[in-house]
């Protein structure tokens, strides 16, 4: 495979990541809004137990947006590894 066609796929790759993200927070907002209603809208809705479902899958969220913006199929790893090899570049001309 050439190094364009790497490229490319990588890019989609990380273009479909940052997709899923976004359709998953539109899930966990409309489901959670829905909750939140139907929890202030019942007799006795006072103590809010929608924050509970609220709180575990916005960890899973969090975790999510980690997963699609920060380490985006091991560009972390790449740029770890480009500056170990530089540092070792740079102790060969010392």
């Amino acid at each position: 495979m050439s190094d364009g066609n790497e490229k490319l796929e990588l890019a989609r790759r990380i273009a479909v990541r940052k997709v899923s993200f976004i359709r998953h927070a539109i899930i966990y907002l409309v489901v959670m809004g829905g909750l939140a209603l139907i929890n202030n809208l019942t007799p006795n809705g006072g103590y809010q137990w929608w924050l509970w479902p609220a709180f575990g899958w916005g960890i899973g969220v969090v975790a999510h947006f980690l997963s699609a913006f920060l380490y985006q199929s091991g560009s972390l790893v790449d740029r770890m590894t480009q500056h170990e090899l530089e540092k070792m570049d740079e102790s060969k001309k010392s």
